[in-house]
């Protein structure tokens, strides 16, 4: 595996969800891990909450039909006894720390037919208190030469909740612009003018002018070089 610094470079220049759920799990399966999932909740709920969303890879079907029923989900100690360790904390431990909360029994039984043993959960901790969990699992008792690919999955992990928080906060605040006010506000920002970017678009100077006066509202702006300053830190148009 790469070094965590060039792994880190390279989550940064993602700029879909997706995309940084797939290279996790790549990176994970080169590690060695045969499943894994990541919790998703939104602030301040727990990450067992029915408005938790979770992507998981390697999980049996029946696991993840069974783990969707959020009554079941609701009774999982395993999430929250991680965060309350503020740590890394391996499944049965949590199982075993937890069993006399309630409904734990009959989480573990659930489970216990599909072999889901040996993992191990994750706190992640973003801005905001947007906080996550991640699990992974070698599938097998993990040992001491599993010890770096512990870490290094650590590691990765909580660069990849920290994107996915930018992610996150950068889609709620981008506006939706047009196609058209899209191309008008690129051409804005290579410094060509009302008349310019008619003729280039093959639109009236007045339409222009229109299509102007919607962008600088939609970027709560007051004029060209404040929409244009905006766009870029956005992401809309390249610098």
């Amino acid at each position: 595996m790469e070094a965590l610094d060039v792994l880190e470079s390279r989550i940064e220049t993602f700029g879909t969800l997706p995309e940084v759920f797939d290279f996790v799990r790549d990176q994970a399966i080169e590690l060695g891990f045969v499943r894994m999932s990541y919790h998703m909740s939104p602030k301040f709920d727990a990450p067992i909450s029915a408005r938790t969303v979770v992507y998981t890879h390697g999980f049996p079907p029946e696991a993840e039909r069974l783990y969707g029923n959020l009554e079941l989900r609701k009774l999982d100690p395993i999430p929250q006894r991680t965060f309350e360790l503020g740590r890394i904390t391996y499944w049965a431990d949590a199982m075993r720390d937890c069993a006399d909360r309630p409904g734990v029994a009959q989480f573990a039984e659930a489970f216990a037919a599909f072999g889901l043993e040996h993992g191990f959960g994750i706190p992640l901790f973003g801005p905001r208190s947007r906080d996550a969990y991640a699990s992974f699992d070698f599938g097998r008792p993990a040992t001491e030469e599993d010890d770096a690919a512990i870490v290094q999955i650590r590691s990765l992990s909580q660069f990849a909740h920290q994107r996915i928080c930018v992610l996150i906060e950068t889609s709620r605040e981008r506006p939706q612009l047009s196609e058209r006010e899209l191309e008008v506000l690129q051409w804005m920002a290579r410094g060509k003018s009302t008349t310019d970017i008619g003729t280039i678009l093959g639109i009236s100077p007045e339409t222009v002018r229109t299509y102007s006066q919607r962008i600088y509202l939609k970027l709560k702006a007051s004029d060209r070089i404040g929409a244009v300053v905006k766009a870029i830190k956005l992401g809309l148009v390249e610098a």
